[in-house]
């Protein structure tokens, strides 16, 4: 008889990120003096000679002792910056919330720089508390922004102006167990979102395995799902449209795999069992007992650690590969405070802090495992850097290589997917149809929408 796994609920939340490097000598005296020149004649410039201009930078980033931490490394790249500078000096600050921030940019022009989840530029855009970027980074030559990833800029750019520079980058792949594939007739990952739901069911029919593929593992993800079937948010002028046929298919394929393999609550107690095994020798990938998860890349390195331990070989046990339909992507970011008097230093320091040094140094990641980072040439670094687990270099050239998708920018990020997340949990438990659920959600983000506009 297969094995029940049996228990109730559980939900669960992620976040992330940052970035930094430098420059030479000779040329960028050369460079400030012309600058210099030039800006005393326009009367506009922050510094004069001989004067330091101080630009302070605010960090969600907890203080860590350990050098390969990402605050420990922000503040090694900064610490370098102010060597190689005379004229600018950065002071950070660790540990600084959201309130924190938007407390201080709502009256006062400190911080100059903080960092900041994408989905907030744009209710910070509207209040005028961002500065615009636009022209730095289209003018700036040095700074490269072809090298980033094409798509993460719609995470930085609100009514066609740039608010934010993407500092740290994630998305989601499968991660299968080869063996449990193979004996349910699979002999690659699928590639297509049908065969996908297919392979899930025949993985859960072996004798061996307590689920296929589990929806709600790590949990109900809102923007992966959607972005597989290639669904969209809004419609072509920005509106919140939900209702589409290939958003109903996001949905009604999980609901169909979770009511395949035992309904919810068999579901949600399988997350209880195994989620906590997860990135260890009794991971569920590796032990066989699911066929396949769709897992964040952050959990990607503590998995390939707990195989070497375990004797379980990546590449031969187990594989990752990227899911069909398009792939979802998400960012940390850097904004530049609109009230600052020092905007021309401050982007010399946030075009530092994202060069392509700064984050190849960065991808190098925490305890040395690797981090995705949103350049490409950053992404290069890490497919090739020794030391880095082999599972993690080929996310980042999956990464590279996928057709991403990210979900829209607006005022009412939270909002909207705070609809759909109470909605469609109902309709994944039973309790709500379709219809319903889809109704509910179009009508609590469209007073949203109309909230944030002023209707």
């Amino acid at each position: 008889m297969k094995k029940k796994v049996i228990g109730v609920l559980l939900a669960t939340a992620m976040a992330f990120g940052l970035a930094a490097c430098g420059n030479s000598a000779g040329g960028e005296a050369v460079k400030q003096e012309t600058e210099k020149a030039e800006e005393a004649k326009a009367g506009t410039k922050e510094e004069k000679s001989g004067e330091v201009t101080t630009v302070t930078l605010w960090s969600f980033k907890a203080e860590d002792n350990d050098p390969t931490a990402s605050s420990s490394r922000l503040k090694k790249l900064i610490d370098d910056f102010n060597a190689s500078h005379e004229d600018i000096q950065v002071e950070v600050s660790f540990g600084k919330t959201y309130d924190n921030v938007v407390t201080a940019i709502a009256t006062q022009d400190t911080p100059d720089l903080f960092d900041m989840y994408w989905q907030y530029a744009s209710p910070l855009a509207a209040r005028g508390a961002l500065y615009d970027l636009t022209e730095f980074v289209e003018n700036d030559a040095e700074f490269e922004k072809a090298d980033f990833l094409e798509r993460v800029w719609d995470l930085c750019t609100v009514d066609g102006k740039i608010y934010s520079i993407p500092n740290l980058a994630s998305s989601s792949f499968a991660v299968y167990n080869k063996n449990v594939l193979k004996e349910a007739g699979w002999e690659n990952f699928p590639t297509t979102f049908e065969d996908m739901i297919q392979c899930a069911k025949d993985c859960y029919d072996l004798e061996s395995t307590s689920m296929g593929m589990n929806p709600l593992s790590p949990w109900l993800d809102n923007v992966l799902w959607p972005s597989m079937t290639e669904a969209s948010w809004n419609d072509a002028d920005g509106n919140p449209v939900f209702d589409s046929e290939a958003m109903r298919l996001a949905y009604s394929a999980q609901k169909e795999l979770i009511d395949y393999q035992g309904g919810y609550a068999v579901a949600t107690g399988w997350e209880s069992d195994f989620g906590p095994a997860r990135g260890s020798v009794t991971d569920p990938i590796l032990t066989g007992e699911a066929g396949f998860l769709l897992l964040p890349d952050s959990a990607i390195s503590s998995i390939y650690n707990a195989g070497v331990e375990a004797g379980y070989a990546y590449g031969e046990d187990w594989g990752i590969a990227r899911v069909p339909g398009k792939s979802m992507f998400t960012a940390a970011v850097y904004e530049m405070n609109a009230k600052t008097k020092n905007p021309e230093a401050s982007w010399e320091v946030m075009s530092y802090l994202n060069s392509k040094e700064a984050m190849t140094y960065l991808a190098e990641g925490e305890k040395g495992v690797g981090a995705l980072m949103p350049r490409k040439s950053a992404l290069d670094a890490l497919s090739e850097k020794e030391g880095v687990c082999d599972a993690l270099k080929e996310v980042a050239v999956l990464l590279k290589e996928a057709d991403l998708q990210s979900f829209p920018m607006s005022g009412y990020v939270n909002e909207y997917l705070g609809a759909i997340g109470n909605n469609m949990t109902a309709y994944m438990e039973g309790t709500m149809d379709m219809d319903t659920a889809v109704s509910n959600i179009q009508e609590e983000v469209q007073a949203a929408a109309d909230a944030f506009n002023g209707k």
